[in-house]
């Protein structure tokens, strides 16, 4: 990024071009298509042998139809304008990139209209295979509060036999035991 410095006062240090040159630098970080920017920095003297600093900062961006942002701040103290204009300058930023990320994203899921799903076969249904594990009924239970599932097949530790632990609307736990006529 090219940044171009004016001094319009009796002499500012170098020290405010150094840390005006590495602030304007942190702007591209908020939006990478800034080109170069533009500081003026200009000295008035009030009757009251008062210094006020005023400074410009002008910031061009890459493209054809983007703006140019722009920024005026007075301060006693040469960086203590620049931070107020460079605090008006990274919000200009910021919007307009929240502005134009927001122009490029897809339309809305409510105004497009869901794709149809096929139609489940009722003469088929779906077959799954569960691992079948033996654990006591304490584990099952917090592994099925640990889990996003709705229910869980196990192995009883004791009696060897089939059991499903289901997880109730309420947040209760339910244990189903199967029987074989």
């Amino acid at each position: 990024m090219k940044v171009v410095l004016h001094d319009r006062t009796n002499g500012m240090g170098q020290e405010v071009r150094d840390m005006a040159q590495r602030k304007l630098e942190r702007l591209v970080h908020h939006f990478g298509k800034v080109v170069d920017a533009e500081v003026e920095f200009l000295e008035e003297r009030k009757q009251s042998d008062l210094h006020v600093f005023e400074c410009r900062i002008l910031v061009h961006l890459d493209g054809r139809r983007t703006p140019d942002m722009y920024a005026k701040e007075r301060a006693a103290d040469p960086l203590t304008a620049l931070d107020l204009a460079l605090t008006k300058i990274d919000r200009q930023l910021v919007a307009f990139k929240e502005k134009v990320t927001h122009r490029r994203q897809q339309a809305s899921p409510v105004r497009i209209p869901p794709v149809p799903a096929p139609p489940a076969r009722l003469d088929e249904p779906e077959r799954m295979r569960l691992k079948v594990r033996p654990m006591s009924v304490a584990e099952a239970s917090a592994e099925l509060m640990g889990d996003s599932q709705p229910f869980l097949v196990y192995l009883d530790e004791d009696s060897g036999e089939l059991q499903i632990m289901v997880k109730r609307a309420d947040g209760s736990l339910a244990v189903i035991e199967p029987v074989v006529p």
